[in-house]
């Protein structure tokens, strides 16, 4: 091969590169960095680009997706001086490539070590029966300290999880112990109330039951007085006969009262010796009113 098709071959062959070499297809979900002559030029959205070979150069492709960022357990002392393992999950996706590139060295380490810093503060402050029952307001506290701080890096937390909290051995069984006593007491406390309102309900019940059995008796001497319409001597030996108990008199006394009311007369005079029935009347009467509020 002589000379001249050698140089011919190697241009051709330059040519080729130079020209395959200016075009850059940057992927979906990723965005490109271009520096020109060591300083940064621009940044390629995602499709076909062309550079100018030697000038230009496509320094990286950030992936701008949202990264799951895993951080291993760490021993943190609560405020009650409790030494409990957590470990968490952060959710970022890095929204300005330019700073995240070069405004920081190593972003994810960076990350990492703000968020574990930042969770040993705030657990520090708080007891461990708090901190084992706010993970929710210890995820947005760390939150808000992570965006604050690396703001300036162009990321942007999502979220924080905390994936797990242990305590110690000896804590998780004195915690089991605690839950099961709780557990008893509830238990105890529930049956206490059950057999409250058992007895409550049978008392209901019987004081039901005498209340029916007054007023059945009341109206059978009623019915049997206007059947047969006996007088009043006639009728108050009746009922001497049919020995009624203190609250069928009650019952009888309150109707016979409630008649003469309805009468024509306007003053009524009662003895001086009623007032003594008066009083259970009143108890019978009360019986009645929550009878009728029932109905």
């Amino acid at each position: 091969m002589s000379a001249v098709a050698f140089t011919l071959v190697f241009f051709i062959f330059i040519a080729f590169m130079l020209f395959f070499g200016a075009f850059k297809i940057i992927q979906q979900g990723y965005c490109g960095l271009v520096t020109r002559l060591g300083s940064y030029s621009r940044t390629l959205q995602p499709g076909l680009h062309v550079i100018i070979p030697f000038i230009d150069c496509l320094d990286r492709q950030v992936d701008l997706r949202e990264q799951v960022m895993p951080l291993s357990s760490q021993s943190v002392i609560t405020k009650d001086n409790v030494n409990i393992n957590v470990d968490a999950v952060i959710y970022y996706q890095i929204m300005n490539p330019y700073s995240a590139i070069y405004e920081i060295n190593n972003l994810v380490y960076a990350v990492e070590q703000l968020a574990l810093t930042s969770l040993r503060n705030i657990i520090g402050e708080m007891a461990l029966d708090d901190t084992l029952s706010s993970r929710d307001v210890i995820n947005t506290k760390l939150q808000a300290i992570i965006d604050a701080a690396a703001s300036k890096w162009g990321i942007k937390t999502n979220r924080i999880e905390l994936k797990d909290i242990n305590p110690p051995a000896d804590i998780q069984q004195s915690m089991n112990v605690q839950m099961q006593a709780e557990r008893n007491r509830r238990a105890a406390i529930l049956e206490a109330e059950g057999l409250k309102e058992a007895a409550i309900l049978r008392a209901e019940g019987q004081k039901q039951a005498v209340i029916k059995d007054a007023e059945a008796q009341a109206q059978k001497l009623r019915l049997e007085v206007e059947a047969e319409g006996i007088t009043t001597k006639t009728y108050i030996e009746k009922i001497k006969e049919a020995a009624p108990t203190k609250e069928v008199l009650q019952i009888i006394y309150m109707d016979t009262l409630k008649k003469l009311a309805d009468g024509p007369a306007n003053k009524i005079f009662i003895p001086t010796e009623s007032m003594t029935a008066l009083g259970g009347l009143a108890a019978a009467g009360e019986l009645f009113t929550m009878k009728e509020s029932k109905n």
